[in-house]
């Protein structure tokens, strides 16, 4: 395995132990709205976001010549 992938493997597994690690229930406000959800799916939420957001723009990428 390449160094790259067991950074990324390590990052994913310190992430998922944390979003998991937090299961009381916690309050978005966003505006005139709230929204009630666990924590841990708060963070999943994000981190998948953050997922998204990084293939979209692959701005730290090396480019192939």
């Amino acid at each position: 395995m390449s160094k790259r992938a067991v950074i990324a493997i390590v990052i994913t597994i310190a992430a998922l132990a944390f979003v998991f690690s937090n299961v009381s229930p916690a309050t978005l406000r966003f505006l005139f709205i709230e929204f009630t959800m666990p924590a841990w799916a708060w963070f999943l939420a994000v981190l998948v976001a953050g997922v998204v957001i990084g293939s979209l723009f692959p701005w730290f990428r090396r480019r192939k010549d």
